[in-house]
């Protein structure tokens, strides 16, 4: 009997135990990375409306609603410095933490028990033995290898001269990437086709990966395109399209009898709250004030 009463006794702190560890938790760990492995997500939809933030942020957003830890690794901090906007609307936690590690070439592995975030491990290493290090008695070095390393620094000359060539030209831009002015234009009626007739504001989940992707040209290069050529920033593109869009159909007779709000996510907004501080930002009036001023009317 009493080996009986001590067994229930475990069972029963155990299990306490593990609710206690659980609490708060909307998935155990081992879980979220076969998620992120198979890319079959299962955490709760939430929504996520941050612009302008860093690394740090978005992972403290993502702890309290996945009621996970994140540990960054100290090799991170350099992209932190990356300012990103983010906006989904019920989309699964795991699904977006997903999105960011892509982005910024990132993966997650468990450590002491948290979510260890770390950059993806170079897979050509090479790992060498200590007894490779040893010098041996009589050092022979083959012809080849004075040939290769003569290759090498002429390579590294005509690199370096071309390099500053470009440079002396004007056609390196300030992050040291080089674009040709006939591929900036290119690259700018690409943005304005897709912004005026594609209308690709109207997707909730755009961002600078997604259009950089679309265009097949790296996103650091589209950023520096919209910033030093077209005098804006990827989310004020962005909101300044979604706005007019919406200042046009508050006032077309069409779209009289829908509401403000419908028309709002129509164009791209995901929340009630990000839409009104974004168009009276850029109209100095709310949107009911709008539609009122600018009320369409019926033909007599």
């Amino acid at each position: 009997m009493m080996k009986f009463i001590t067994l229930c006794v475990c069972v029963l702190g155990l299990t306490c135990w593990v609710s206690v560890n659980s609490q708060g938790q909307d998935m155990p760990i081992e879980e979220l990375l076969n998620n992120l492995k198979t890319e079959h997500y299962s955490g709760k939809p939430i929504d996520l409306d941050l612009e302008k933030v860093g690394i740090e942020t978005l992972f403290s957003r993502l702890e309290k609603s996945s009621g996970l830890s994140f540990e960054l690794s100290p090799n991170i901090p350099m992209q932190s410095e990356v300012k990103g906007t983010y906006r989904y609307k019920q989309v699964p936690w795991d699904q977006i933490l997903f999105f960011v590690l892509k982005e910024f070439s990132l993966e997650a592995v468990l450590k002491d028990g948290a979510v260890y975030i770390q950059t993806k491990k170079d897979n050509l290493m090479q790992i060498v033995r200590e007894d490779q290090f040893q010098t041996p008695k009589s050092l022979r070095i083959h012809p080849l290898f004075y040939i290769l390393i003569v290759l090498l620094l002429a390579g590294g000359m005509a690199g370096i001269l071309l390099y500053r060539r470009r440079v002396k030209s004007g056609k390196t831009s300030s992050r040291g990437f080089v674009i040709h002015p006939d591929k900036v234009d290119e690259m700018m009626k690409k943005v304005t086709y897709l912004f005026d007739l594609e209308k690709v504001f109207r997707k909730e989940d755009i961002s600078l990966q997604s259009l950089s992707e679309e265009l097949s040209i790296p996103s650091y290069q589209l950023s520096w395109i919209i910033n030093k050529k077209m005098n804006v920033t990827f989310s004020g593109l962005v909101n300044s399209y979604r706005v007019e869009e919406v200042k046009k159909r508050l006032a077309s007779l069409q779209d009289a009898d829908k509401t403000i709000l419908d028309i709002a996510f129509d164009a791209g907004f995901n929340t009630k709250t990000s839409f009104n501080r974004v168009f009276k930002k850029y109209t100095r009036m709310t949107p009911s004030q709008y539609r009122q001023n600018y009320k369409p009317r019926k033909a007599s």
